[in-house]
């Protein structure tokens, strides 16, 4: 049997995937790897232009970590409440978090040669 058979089909999941600061995303991924019911944790850059213009001919251009997470359905609202505490969510321009529900999921495998 396999190491991950426990978050096939047989367990209910959901996917949690907050837009954080830059620089955020790595610090979360830290703190929350080894949270109880996360199955699988990643961040990666993000960036992108509104469109919106600042001045005439300047367009808003920003940059942000996105964080995705597997998670157990029965500590989803404990993971949720500590991202959105953790990362400052709690203040006007910071992010957001929202949350799914997934029919199957499978964590990605650990790299080895990962510096976190």
């Amino acid at each position: 049997m396999s190491v991950l058979a426990h978050i096939g089909r047989g367990i209910e999941k959901k996917l949690l995937t907050a837009i954080v600061r830059t620089g955020e995303g790595r610090r979360l991924v830290e703190k929350f790897a080894e949270f109880s019911g996360v199955l699988s944790i990643s961040h990666h850059h993000a960036r992108g232009m509104g469109s919106r213009r600042v001045r005439t001919g300047q367009l808003y251009f920003d940059e942000k970590d996105v964080l995705i997470v597997l998670v157990e359905a029965t500590c989803a609202d404990a993971v949720f409440a500590g991202i959105f505490h953790e990362g400052g969510l709690d203040k006007a321009g910071a992010g957001m978090v929202f949350m799914e529900k997934v029919l199957r999921g499978h964590p990605m495998m650990p790299f080895a040669g990962a510096d976190w």
